[in-house]
């Protein structure tokens, strides 16, 4: 039987805590604010019809006891790893690697297909001469490329691009549901779906408010991680619901039609309002929001990696942190390397299904841990959050109800190899136990 080796704490001590309140917020804000918002009012429309924003802000409330979970579990921890020491710390180091593990492959896949979408919108600004695979595949690797050199950066200095290009894709959103409130105070009339689907509705907006957790990882480099996590998750989540819900009620006051797949709604939104600069203050906003989750994506990767690593579940390379900038470079160019891979492969569609399966999964473990750790460290169970975790548990499981099978199939084959993973670095981590014995 392999031993598992004693973890030094000399790698948590070398991370820069370069995180405040406000770079943990833009953390959160962009791992939710990626690509779906553009799409996502017509393409709940097209289920829903005017129901639509309601729908969104229906799925957002709903999904609260899920946030208040995760930030009363956040309020308690302040190492790196996020779900996976929350887990490990309930059920053991299987089902913390398990939880870290299908996390990571679930959100590079994201990341890559992020990047395929990002190059879409960047094109549609591009002379009529760039076109094709080979313009394509250069801006992938451009925009990985500058998310990869930004992920290199020291915390303090990512810190700043990162609020920097948050605010770049809030501004013109909030500007444009501003734009809109006159249409949504009018009353617009009600319009039927293309197709009524009331779950298909809902499955959309649920996977268009989830990746907030994603920067729960990052608690190692936050200045006071169990006070801020907590304020900006809620906060951001919630001012989150609000935007989502006001362009919605602004697509559908004044651009849904019936009948028709409009797959860029914001864009069809702000051509109606402001014409032709409209739509390209919209598509470069498309371009940075999600560059933002291009860049914030992998970061929170690369530091589950090294959770991983610190938990002994892999080799030691992935723990190596960079001395002078305290940035986990070996697991960044482990997570990037795979990401332009499939980026480049377009091999990424079947791990892009398994995405929401895992999120749910994970935030089914979560929940049913948030008790057992307070237990275990003898803190009250309060019947507020007694209720909070059965409602979120309930929501989880409601949705899970509702998953593709092919997505199932897809998050058994990831926890088999997850499996084989654990078992390879426990051979190769076992002798360097035995040599340091």
């Amino acid at each position: 039987m392999a031993t598992t080796r004693t973890i030094s704490p000399a790698p948590e001590g070398q991370l820069i805590r370069g995180f405040g309140l406000w770079g943990l917020a833009a953390l959160i804000l962009n791992g939710i604010i990626g690509a779906g918002i553009f799409a996502l009012p017509g393409s709940v429309a097209q289920f829903a019809g005017s129901w639509a924003p309601l729908v969104i802000l229906g799925v957002g409330l709903a999904f609260l006891p899920v946030v208040l979970l995760f930030a009363a579990l956040a309020g308690l921890f302040d190492e790196t790893g996020g779900p996976i020491i929350y887990v490990r710390e309930a059920f053991g180091l299987t089902a913390g690697f398990q939880a870290g593990w299908v996390q990571c492959l679930a959100t590079t896949a994201a990341s890559a297909a992020n990047a395929n979408v990002l190059a879409d919108y960047v094109l549609r600004l591009a002379p009529a001469g760039w076109s094709g695979a080979l313009a394509h595949g250069a801006v992938v690797l451009a925009a990985i490329g500058l998310a990869f050199a930004v992920n290199l950066l020291e915390v303090r200095n990512s810190d700043r691009w990162i609020k920097l290009i948050s605010v770049a894709k809030l501004l013109p959103l909030f500007l444009l549901a501003g734009l809109a409130l006159p249409a949504v105070a009018y009353g617009p009339a009600l319009l039927p779906a293309s197709e009524w689907s009331l779950a298909q509705a809902i499955l959309l907006s649920v996977y268009a408010f989830t990746g907030f957790e994603g920067a729960l990882c990052l608690g190692g480099e936050a200045h006071d991680p169990q006070r801020d996590f907590p304020r900006a998750l809620v906060g951001v989540f919630l001012a989150t619901v609000a935007l989502y819900s006001a362009l919605a009620w602004g697509y559908v006051a004044i651009a849904y039609a019936p009948g028709a797949a409009d797959k860029a709604s914001l864009l069809t939104m702000a051509t109606v309002l402001a014409g032709a600069i409209g739509a390209g203050v919209i598509v470069c906003t498309a371009v940075m929001s999600i560059l933002g989750n291009v860049i914030t994506t992998p970061m929170n990767t690369s530091r589950r990696l090294l959770a991983l690593e610190q938990i002994g579940t892999l080799p030691r390379w992935f723990g190596v942190i960079h001395p002078g900038s305290g940035i986990p470079r070996n697991a960044v160019v482990f997570t990037y390397a795979v990401a332009l891979l499939l980026a480049m492969s377009g091999g990424f569609a079947v791990l892009a299904v398994l995405s929401v399966a895992a999120r749910l999964v994970v935030y089914l473990a979560c929940a049913a841990a948030l008790p057992v750790v307070r237990r275990r460290r003898g803190l009250p169970v309060s019947a507020g959050m007694t209720v909070t975790v059965a409602a979120a548990l309930a929501i989880c499981l409601l949705l899970i109800a509702q998953s593709d099978l092919k997505a199932w199939a897809s998050l058994a084959a990831a926890v088999a190899i997850g499996f084989v993973i654990k078992w390879i670095a426990a051979q190769a981590i076992a002798p360097e136990g035995a040599a340091a014995g």
